[in-house]
Formats: C-alpha cells, structure tokens, sequence
C-alpha cells in the first residue's frame, strides 16, 4: 500500500512544447568548460524548454558557473523560479532549499489509499539458474573452487562431469592457485591470501612453467596431486611407509613411536660439504646416506631412519693435508706468481662410494669403494712414458687437483662398459677417467684403474667436471652430449662419444700408455663461443698466444707418427706455463666459477643440450653473470636427399690436420647404419633421421642467452642448484607425453581428453642463485632465445642473512642459510611465506674437540648448512640436511588422506564393507544392511546386560532398574549402621580408662540412632546393650589373644628374650612381681585417645562393667610397662662383663696403645 504524494503547484511544472532527441549522456548534469562554454547537449535543452525572458535568466544565473538548472533530468525542472513581472510575495526563510531537495525526490504515481494486488513474477522464467551459464563461464566458476570440491561437482550431472574433467578448467583452476611468474608483480609488503579470499578476479599470465610430478601427468593430476603434496608438507606429518624416522627393513630394529625427523651426529671430524642418499629401499637395504667433508677428504655412512652410523669410512685414520699446512705463501685459485692451487675438492655416492682430490701442488686422487674400510690413492703407476714419444710427460709436482665427479647411478659405468666413474680434471688441464665396476664383456678393469686421459687445456685447470648420470644407449646412439668440462679461462670441452674399450688389455701392459691411446678414440670438442680471448698489446704477440691452445688428438685427425710427437712437444711447452702467463694474455681468469648442464633439454632436432656459466662475483671488481650455451645441429642442403635403404653409404675420408683442423667436425663415428641407431628411433615412436642427414652433420653451434636479474643487482652469488627430479633428467623422446602412443590406453584416472601437445609446464626446468643478502631467483633453464635476455620466474626473499645451499625438485625448493636456517618454499608462489621450516637458526660456536683437532678452521661457520640432497621423486617427501658435523633427515607422510571435506561412508554392506548408499546395491541391499546394523544393536545389548548382572546385580529375580537401586541402597544403609556400631563399641573400650565416672553418669545427651531399613522403629535398650556386651565381649577376647602372642614372640626356647631382637637386650628371665592395683586417676583423658561416641539407652549396669574391664586393661598394660622399666634397670646394674664385644679401655697419656682391662 501506497500513499499518495502532496499535490505539486502547477506553476512549477514547466513541461517541454517540442519534442528532442534523448540526451547521449546519462551520467548526471553538464558541465561548463573552462571557457565558460556548456558541454554535450545544453544547447538542445535550451530549445526544448519553454522560451524565457532575460530578466529570468539573469535570476538563474547565481546559482552557480558551473551547473545551469535546465540541463538538469526531468526531476530536477519542478524547482519553483520565481518570475520577477509576477506579483511581490514574501519568501520563507528556507524555501529555496526545500523546493530543491523536493525536486531531487523521485517523483511517485498517484494512486488511491488502499491495498493494491500486485500479481507475482513466474519463478520458472524470473530465475536464473546455474545451468543457464554458458560453458565458458560456468569453467572459470569452476576454477575457483576447492580441489577437494571437484569431485562431488562431478557427480551433478553428465554436463558438470564433462566441464570439471576437460583440462580447460583444471588449468585455469591451477593459474589461479598458482600464480608463479605473477607473484613478481606482488609488492613486497603484501602477502598473497589464502584460498577462497583472492580479490583479483584475472589471471595475468595463461603460462605456468614447471616440472611435472608424474611421467603421464594432466592438469588435472597436475593440480591435485600438488596441492596435495604441499599440504602435507606444511602439516609435517611424519610418514608411515617404508623409508620413513623409525621404520627400518633390518632384522630386529623397530621404532617407538614414529617421527617426521631426525638429526643426529655423523661422527665426521670435520664440517660435512657434500651429501648423497638413495632414499627407497631396495630389496632388504634400507636407506642410506653417505656424508664427507672436503677439506679432509674423509667420510662416513649412516642409516637415516635410525640414525645409526656405520663403520665405514672412520675406522680409516687416513685424512688429507692442507694448502695451509702444505705451502702456507702459496695464494690460491691462481692469483699468485707459484702455480695453481685450490682447497681440496671430494665428489660422494651412495652406490659407489668417496673420491676426493687434494687441490695443492703434487696432489693426489683418493678413492674409498663403497664396500670397502680402506681407501686408496689412484694413478700411482709409473709407466716407462720416456719410451713413447708421442704421450706427453705430465710434472706431476706442479699437478694439483681442481675437479673431481664419480658416478651416482650405473648408467654411465653401463654405457660405457666399465672405463667411465671417476672422473678428474687437474690444475694443469689434464682429465683423465678411472674404471669403475665389471662388464664381462669389455677387458677387465680393476676398481680405480687408470682408463684413458686427455689434456684439454694444457696449463689452465680444469675447474668443474659434469657428467650426465642418466646416459643411455638412446642418447649414445643420437650423439648427446654426455660429459662437459670448464677450465679457468672461461672454456667449454665436451664429449659426444665415450671412448672406446681396447682391443685386448693384459696385465703386462702399462697401463698409462694404454690410457692415453684409449683416449684416442674419441674427442673432445671445444664449444667456440666460449674461446680464450686474448689480451691487445704494443707488440701484438698476444694476440697469437692468447688465442691458442694445443690439446689432444684423436684418431679420427689420421695424425703420422711425427704430428703425434710435435703435438706432444707442443703440450708440453704450455704444460711448464703458469697462471701468471695466462692471466697476462688472456681475459677471464677465474677458478671460482661454476658450471651447471641441463643434459636432458632437447629441440627435437638431435640437439639442444645447454650448460650454464656462472661467474660469482667473489672479488671486488667483478659482477655477477648467468649465461647459458644452447647446443644447435646444422645440417648441409643435401641432407634432404632420401636413399632407398638397401644403399650403403659409404664413410667419408677425414682430412688430415697436424693440430686438429678439423676440430670443428664431429670425430665420433658414423652410427649411420647402426642397427640400434635404427632400433631406438623405432622404439621411441619418431621417424629415423635418413643416413645422410647424420653423415653430412657439419659442425655444433652454440647460441648464447644472457639471464638477467634487478633483484641480485651488485650482490654476490654464493649457491647455485638446479632442478634434479626424476622428469627434469627426461629428454623429449624419452618423454612418454610427447607421443601419442606413448598414452597409457586406459588414460587418466578421471578421463581429461588432453591433447598429446599439451603437456602441463611446457617440460620447463628451473635454475636457482642464491646470495649473500638471503635472496633466491629462478629462471626457466629452457626458456627460448631471446636478444634481451631472460628474467626470472621467481623471486624469493629469506630471513637468512647468505644462502649457503640450494636444492631444487618438482614441486618444492629447500634453501639453506648461513645461520643454519632450512625452509621448504614453492617455486610456483601458491603463498609467498615458506611451506616449512625444517630446520631453525642454531649457534655457530665450534665444539672443541674440532678445534683441537684441527686448529686453522677457527674461521668457518659452523651453523651453517654445507650440503642439502632431495628425494629425485618429487611425490616422496625426503631429504637430508648437513650443517656442522650432524645431518637431518625428514620423512613427511605424502598419503592421499586430505581430513576436512572428505565424504564420510557412514552404512556398510552385509558383510560389513564400508560403503554408500550410492553404492549399496539398490534398495534390497540397503535394507539388508540396515537389519543387520540392528541385529548387532541387540547382540550388543545383551552382552551388556549380561555383564552387568554378573557384576552389580542388576536384573536379579526380575528387578526393575528402580527397585535394583532401591535394594541395593536399602543393603548399604544396614552395612553402615552395623559398621558405625562396631567402630563405637571399639571406641568405647580404648577410651573407657580415660573417662571421668562423673561425667559419664548422668551428664550425657541422648542421641536417636537412624532408624533401620528393614525396622522403621528404634530398637529398645535392652536389644542395644546385648548388642554392645556381644561386641565388647569379642573385642576383649580379641585384645588378650593379642597381648599373649606379643609375649610368646618375644621369649626363646629357654624363656629368654633372643638377641638383637630388641634396644633392651638382656639374658636373665624376666620375673612378674604381683603388685596392688591402682585406683585410675581423675584426670582428663589423654588428646590422643579417640574420644568417646554418646549412645542412647545406656544404663549404670552397663558403665559399671565396662569401667570394670577398662580397669584391668589398664592394670595389664601398667604391669608390662613396670617390668620392662625393670629389666632395663638390671640389664644396666649388671656392666659389660657379659657383652659379646666387650669396649677396650685404657689408661695414660700419649701415643701407643692401652692395656686392656
């Protein structure tokens, strides 16, 4: 119901004469320019309004400059203007004012008082309904929900079944909770919210780069199973499998109760650098972990479910010497005038044990095998190399030890037939390889024998060794490069081909020779970007001898006899240079750079290896750099040229170069018509490249790309980690989504229809720095060429002051910091704090015992971590933490039980199998179960009852519950009151000799017991004092028998009291003298007698008696007092002559011992 509006006055309604188009603007008044002049539509106002007068126009005027009354809505032209040829008429003081804001009110219909019927909408057309959402947006509402609610979204109808499972939507769903490159654009201050609470309804970016967790993984699997994984990291629930704190597969060994981690000590005398672990058990193993510290070249192994440390590796007193110690005026990394040196350096492996080097001059190789107490040194045989011209002679004395590698897995050991484990490079340029492992189908090395050695870069060490731990005769067979080496100046050398076994080995050969001629087989190729350059000078002769470099040759050069021996002189010239020389004619001189290779990258060309030089900015007028090298293919015109198969290609003739001409040509032989060339390609589902197209391979390019970073700005890079999970090591052929017959056929668990080509984080691979202001930052190791270079994905700011180790996997990244903190942080920036703490600041005081046994480490921090090693598969939340001379080890459960919106499966079936009423089997099935929930009601039940009535009565003679209770209160009153008259009647006799006679005569009140249960009425007094002669009666018996067995315990067989029984020993009888009996005093009872409880119906007769009785209890107890003051008495008369151990006793004065009495 409405009311009707006050009338307006007619003459403020001003209604327009001509008809004007609608105003284009709806946004409320026009206004002037700056000019004075009206904006939009003022001039058609004007001539829609009624023509007016100057004068009035003139009035209208004060209002303002800005605003003008006509152009105003419709509303707004019932405001009153008074006319000035009108009659005079005073104004109300707020007239104006009122008209105004009447004109603002909306203007309501006229209509009549009473109720009005107004007819309601249909709901069926008014509504929206969520189904009237087109797909597109019902996909992104669908994006926003919780992961757990995209399983019971599924379940609404077919059409929600098919949005939920397409991988649109679980894409759009992961952009959303994982921002990654977006979080960048995040200001430091502000914290991303948690989920549900996101303001910013847009993704920004539609590209997430990352490694997937499962080989045949989906957005969907993707999404699920990460949010998963992150929510049991952040939980920190310690995980149950094996593998786990406390679960050991040994015999004999269980846990208490299980932990999520351990820390204990490893036993290493010194500060633990690198870590290696296999974390699944295999077979009966159990997981493993082996620790060593690098300036000592020593190590130790350990079981980290149990923290047990083993004895391998500390029973050896063996431990490597200082460059302090060794050369103490010696400077390091090649900044001096000496040669190079650098602190020792140590490579660790789980499966095959400890290699370390010794950095000074005259260093050694020290291998320690897994399954072995003793270590060893390697290359001590001294081959007669004088008599082989064309080997160069290595001075071992300036020989030091810059870089060593030993294989973590079997794969290279396999491939390459047991030549290829150890790996070293020295600060003279020379690698040389050591066997490893037995194939019987190779000549037999022993472990650590000397198996090939080349000298890359002859006088300039060789600073980092990297080789592919995952190599495979599908990688061999395609010419990937498997080995990369990096020496001071900034060079890159890498190998195609692993070089091959010889023809016969026996034990009369030298096996130094053999090595350099094995070596042969194949060649190390030097990467051209990264060539030495060389300094200008007045004379211009650095611009020949800072350009060039000898190196090893191969046998595919067809080198004669006299090349071979003008090589070796050549090399051996350069050998006796030292870095002085270098640093004086080259650029670039720098042994504290490092080298990370992303062997698995792969352009789908045959290529696309890439490494990564870092130049840390240790010194003061150096800057930080990143730098990556992509390895490109090209191929000549020809290669397009199809031959039918039955061709044989036959094998080009080399040309011939005395110093490597052909260097730039691949000397790797021609797998052209291998059968397993053929074999591998038609396993991995690709088309086999043609013969000609392998055969006519010119040359490898290398492309340079820059990474770029404002965040690190002039800091200094102190660690340095790339992604090593499972699928990161996986190259594109190898990948079983980059083909569609590589789908498993039954697909997915919840079908997704994923196109082959869409694979979820483009198979990126991420590349971590870490600083000396606590700041990490990622890039995308696989990112695409770019001439301005690449910027990072992620960047991570730490409470830690430095970053001192780095560790990457799939889904999350540990930093660990100089002051000993370790966090777990997400690369994809589903929140900005870290997922975990695992480990807390701790105190960098070195124990004493280190110091004492080792004096010049005063300045290394303890607390801070040295080494950190992650669990290769991602979806297994382990991993091992080293700081100081103790390791951590965390085990967090990765279980599929999410708690919170899980369905709870309350029926069960017949059989009792949980399970929903979906499911049930129909309607029979759910009332079967039903029935049978009842009957085990009932047998429950009964079991109950039962045990009640054995145990408190209940249901005896067909008691109700009422009257049970009412019996069982009427027992327990009668057990009281015959208690309570006991314990009166006691008191009454003990305290009856204390009692005054007067006062228990006349003067005590009469108190009204409670009456009986069974008799509602008192008893009588007669009842009551038999009761109480009854109980004195049996307590007097009970008090005689007492006081009699008292004596007969004390007297012997010869009615004597025994010895040491008692204080008051003595050997005569005791004799009873019978005295008068005395009258009891008057006085007041003692306060430590209980006091006498008033009865009812006593009388004179009954006192009488009971004083009587007190009185001989009392004249007793008197008589037994007297005689054992009596025996006391004589037991003193009679002295010590009858003592067992009689005193001694003496007289005089002085030193010296007294006559005995």
């Amino acid at each position: 119901m409405q009311l009707d509006p006050p009338e307006t006055p007619n003459q403020i309604q001003h209604q327009s004469t001509s008809q004007s188009p609608p105003p284009s603007d709806q946004y409320g008044p026009q206004h002037y320019d700056a000019s004075g002049e009206p904006r939009g539509l003022w001039h058609q106002r004007e001539r829609s309004m009624s023509p007016r007068s100057v004068g009035e126009t003139d009035v209208l005027r004060p209002l303002g400059p800005a605003v003008h009354p006509d152009v105003l809505e419709e509303r707004l032209r019932r405001l009153s203007v008074r006319d000035q040829s009108s009659t005079e008429r005073p104004t109300l003081a707020g007239q104006r004012i009122a008209e105004y804001e009447s004109a603002l009110t909306p203007s309501a219909p006229r209509q009549a008082l009473g109720f009005k019927v107004t007819k309601r909408a249909d709901n069926g057309t008014a509504r929206v309904d969520l189904a009237d959402f087109p797909n597109e947006i019902l996909t992104h509402i669908l994006s926003h929900l919780h992961p757990d609610s995209h399983a019971s979204v599924a379940l609404v109808s077919k059409r929600f079944y098919a949005l939920v499972t397409t991988p649109h939507a679980w894409r759009m769903a992961f952009q959303r909770f994982f921002p990654a490159q977006d979080a960048l654009s995040t200001p430091s201050g502000l914290k991303v919210v948690a989920w549900g609470e996101d303001d910013d309804d847009t993704v920004r970016s539609e590209v997430r780069v990352f490694t997937r967790l499962a080989p045949h993984a989906s957005w969907r699997s993707e999404y699920l199973s990460r949010t998963r994984l992150l929510r049991s990291l952040s939980r920190g629930k310690p995980g149950a499998s094996s593998g786990g704190v406390g679960v050991s597969s040994r015999a004999g060994q269980s846990s208490k109760k299980a932990a999520a981690v351990l820390t204990y000590n490893t036993k290493v005398p010194s500060i633990i650098t690198h870590v290696h672990a296999t974390f699944k058990p295999n077979g009966k193993k159990p997981p493993r972990v082996i620790h060593g510290a690098a300036d000592l070249g020593v190590g130790s192994a350990s079981d980290p479910t149990v923290g047990k440390v083993e004895k391998w590796g500390l029973d050896d007193p063996f431990a490597f010497a200082q460059l302090d110690e060794v050369m103490p005026q010696l400077i390091p990394y090649g900044m001096g005038e000496g040669p190079a040196a650098i602190p020792n350096v140590m490579d660790v492996s789980q499966p095959h044990g400890l290699v370390g080097g010794e950095g000074f001059p005259g260093g050694r190789v020290f291998f320690r095998p897994a399954g072995e107490y003793r270590g060893k040194y390697l290359g001590q045989e001294l081959g007669l190399v004088e008599a082989h011209p064309d080997i160069p002679k290595i001075p071992e004395l300036s020989e030091g030890i810059c870089s060593v590698w030993i294989a973590k897995s079997s794969s290279v050991p396999t491939v390459t037939q047991s030549m290829v484990g150890i790996m070293t490079g020295s600060s003279l340029g020379v690698v040389t390889t050591y066997a490893l492992g037995y194939d019987p189908s190779a000549p037999r090395y022993t472990p650590g024998e000397v198996s090939a050695r080349w000298v890359l870069s002859p006088g300039v060490p060789i600073i980092a060794l990297k080789v592919d731990d995952s190599y495979s005769q599908k990688r061999k067979a395609l010419n990937r490069v498997w080995a990369i080496a990096l020496n001071a100046l900034g060079e890159v050398y890498y190998l195609t081909q692993p070089p091959s076994p010889p023809a016969s080995k026996s034990k009369a050969d030298d096996s130094i020779k053999l090595a350099w001629h094995t070596a042969r087989s194949t060649y190390w190729h030097l990467v051209e970007a990264t060539r030495r350059q060389a300094r200008p000078d007045d004379s211009g002769r650095n611009a020949v001898r800072g350009s060039y470099s000898p190196r090893s040759p191969s046998n595919a050069m067809s080198l004669q006899k006299e090349q071979m021996i003008a090589e070796a002189r050549e090399i051996e010239r350069f050998l006796r240079y030292k870095p002085a020389h270098f640093r004086k004619v080259c650029y670039g001189w720098d042994m504290r750079r490092k080298l990370e290779v992303d062997f698995a990258s792969d352009d789908e060309q045959g290529a696309g290896e890439c490494f990564f030089i870092l130049d840390c900015a240790l010194d003061d007028d150096q800057v930080w750099a990143l730098r990556r090298f992509t390895r490109t293919v090209a191929h000549q015109p020809r290669a397009t040229i199809t031959l039918p198969a039955a061709v044989e290609l036959s094998e080009p003739a080399p040309r011939q170069s005395i110093f490597g001409g052909d260097s730039a040509r691949s000397a790797s032989p021609n797998p052209s018509n291998s059968h397993l060339l053929k074999q591998v390609l038609s396993s991995s589902g690709k088309r086999s490249p043609s013969p000609i197209s392998i055969a006519s391979r010119a040359s490898d390019d290398w492309v340079e790309t820059k990474f770029f970073s404002k965040e690190i700005g002039g800091a200094t890079v102190t660690a340095s980690a790339i992604d090593s999970s499972l699928m990161a090591l996986v190259t594109s052929f190898e990948d079983p989504l980059k083909d569609a017959s590589g789908l498993p056929t039954s697909g997915p668990a919840t079908p997704s229809g994923q196109l082959p080509s869409d694979i979820p984080g483009r198979r990126a691979r991420l590349i971590g720095l870490g600083t000396n202001s606590g700041k990490i930052v990622l890039w995308n190791t696989r990112a695409g060429h770019t001439g301005d270079g690449i910027l990072p994905v992620r960047v991570i700011q730490t409470e830690s002051p430095e970053i001192s180790c780095l560790a990457l996997s799939a889904l999350y990244l540990v930093h660990g910091g100089s002051d000993g903190l370790v966090q777990a942080w997400d690369p994809l920036a589903s929140t900005l704090d870290p997922v975990r703490t695992i480990n807390s600041r701790s105190p960098g005081r070195m124990p004493r015992h280190l110091l004492a046994l080792h004096p010049t480490i005063t300045d290394t921090n303890f607390s801070a971590v040295g080494a950190i090693h992650l669990d290769p598969d991602p979806t297994v939340l382990h991993g091992v933490v080293a700081f100081g001379t103790f390791v951590r080890f965390w085990a967090y459960s990765s279980s599929n039980q999410v708690p919170g919106r899980k369905r709870r499966l309350r029926h069960s079936d017949v059989h009792g199998r949980p399970t929903g009423r979906r499911h049930g089997g129909g309607v029979k099935g759910y009332i079967a179960a039903e029935a049978e929930e009842l009957r085990d009601e009932q047998r429950h039940k009964a079991r109950e009852q039962a045990r009640l009535r054995s145990r408190f009565g209940v249901g005896i003679n067909n008691l109700s519950e009422e009257e049970a209770l009412q019996y069982a209160e009427m027992i327990s009153q009668e057990s009281f009151l015959l208690e309570g008259q006991r314990r009166t009647s006691a008191s009454d006799t003990g305290s009856a000799a204390d009692l005054d006679t007067t006062s228990t005569t006349g003067s005590m009140d009469t108190i009204t017991p409670e009456p009986s249960v069974t008799d509602m009425s008192p008893p009588t007094g007669s009842t009551s004092a038999a009761i109480e002669t009854i109980s004195e009666n049996e307590y007097e018996l009970q008090i005689q028998t007492a006081i009699r067995l008292s004596l007969l315990e004390g007297v012997n067989d010869a009615g004597r009291s025994p010895k040491g029984n008692s204080s008051c020993e003595f050997d005569g009888p005791i004799t009873f003298k019978e005295k008068k009996a005395r009258q009891p005093s008057s006085s007041s009872p003692s306060s430590s007698h209980t006091p006498m409880v008033k009865r009812a119906g006593s009388s004179s007769r009954t006192i009488t008696s009971t004083t009587a009785i007190a009185d001989d209890d009392l004249e007793l107890a008197l008589q037994l007092s007297l005689a054992e003051e009596e025996s006391r008495k004589a037991m003193a008369g009679l002295g010590t002559s009858g003592d067992e151990f009689p005193p001694l006793s003496g007289w005089g004065k002085g030193k010296g011992k007294g006559r005995v009495m």
